[in-house]
């Protein structure tokens, strides 16, 4: 979709959808972000203009600009407007590896090594997130070196049939890239929110083979689930973190998140 052209108004999809017109002009906004008219970091046309083009009042207009909110979509800023989330969006959410000393709040930190970069039929734990495989996942391992003292094993994965593009980069290329960020401004895939389990067990031997542990050895694997528009998940990653005396903080979790966890709206 151009940057010129309107979205279709869906002002007369309400009547006899059974859908609340501020339901429908945010899913209209939404689809035009996933069509790419707007990119993470974008701006949103004036609220006005947004009038204009859903053919919706201007309270229909805030009251869908507020639930996109809610969503993790956009962000408004008092007297800049509305931007499109995700590119470096919630930093203290879904930034991981940080690694931190007792009693210090300072971020040691961290150098990433690509070791491989691959396209898998394999199934796993990740084949429950994504669905069938249909062209597969592309899968990249890496090894985080924190502050030199350890090293941290982990890998990620990615449903092929939107981020092939990813297998036929070469190592060097991935070398100290934000994945993150990559996924959001190459692909228009930000991350707007995690899932996240951990657990204490005997880490595998393909795992302290290559960051040089004895076999056997007890860790924490840890595994992240990462969530973009409509909570459609685009990563899952699973990092092997060896024992060490270093604090892992672990952000907390968004207002909204919280929020519908207790069952009630943002800010009541």
């Amino acid at each position: 979709m151009g940057p010129t052209q309107s979205i279709r108004s869906p002002a007369t999809r309400a009547v006899g959808s059974g859908r609340s017109k501020h339901k429908l002009v945010s899913e209209a906004i939404l689809t035009a972000i996933e069509a790419g008219r707007w990119m993470p970091g974008d701006q949103l046309p004036a609220e006005d203009q947004l009038v204009v083009e859903m053919g919706a009042s201007l309270g229909t207009v805030q009251r869908a600009l507020r639930s996109l909110v809610a969503m993790g979509v956009v962000e408004r800023h008092h007297g800049r407007g509305t931007f499109v989330s995700g590119a470096r969006a919630q930093e203290t959410q879904l930034q991981h590896f940080r690694f931190v000393g007792e009693g210090d709040t300072r971020v040691l930190p961290v150098c990433f090594t690509i070791i491989g970069v691959e396209t898998t039929d394999a199934a796993g734990p990740w084949s429950q997130l994504f669905g069938a495989p249909g062209d597969g996942y592309v899968r990249i391992q890496r090894i985080a070196s924190v502050n030199d003292e350890f090293d941290v094993f982990s890998e990620i994965y990615l449903p092929a049939g939107r981020f092939a593009a990813l297998a036929k980069m070469s190592q060097s290329t991935l070398n100290g890239v934000s994945f993150r960020d990559m996924l959001a401004e190459r692909f228009n895939a930000p991350t707007l929110n995690t899932r996240q389990t951990m657990q204490c067990q005997v880490l595998p031997p393909r795992v302290t083979r290559r960051i040089q542990l004895p076999s056997g050895q007890y860790g924490i694997v840890w595994t992240i689930a990462g969530m973009s528009y409509r909570d459609a998940p685009i990563t899952w990653q699973r990092i092997f973190v060896p024992p060490s005396d270093r604090v892992l903080e672990i952000a907390p979790a968004r207002a909204a998140d919280l929020a519908a966890a207790a069952g009630r709206r943002p800010g009541k």
